[in-house]
């Protein structure tokens, strides 16, 4: 399902004619958000790990990818050197963000259901 639904949005998100793939800086930046969403406001301190597993390894695991990323990276690289470096410290820097909002919207979320 997670592959599935990074197939759609990648057609979905129009090409900037740019030798960044944005499609893949947005997708892995909106899965890292999802996975600590749901990692700290579903799971935190429940023992339920198959949920943790579909939704963490399954749906976000599939939708999400290293291995598009390190492609991107080596294709880049052969290329436009430049443009890989700025793929791939935007895509550390979008994902670590990300996720770091996922978890702020979780406390937030949290705290005013309280």
């Amino acid at each position: 399902m997670g592959a599935l639904a990074r197939y759609g949005i990648s057609l979905l998100i129009p090409s900037s004619g740019s030798p960044i793939p944005f499609n893949t800086l947005f997708i892995n930046g909106f899965g890292s958000f999802v996975l600590a969403y749901l990692t700290y406001s579903l799971f935190k301190n429940e023992g339920n790990e198959r949920l943790k597993l579909f939704f963490g390894t399954g749906l976000c695991g599939g939708f999400t990818t290293m291995s598009s990323f390190a492609l991107e990276i080596t294709n880049l690289a052969a290329t436009y050197p430049l443009y890989s470096l700025i793929y791939f410290f935007l895509s550390m820097i979008a994902g670590l963000l990300m996720a770091w909002l996922g978890f702020i919207m979780s406390s937030w979320i949290k705290r005013e259901a309280r």
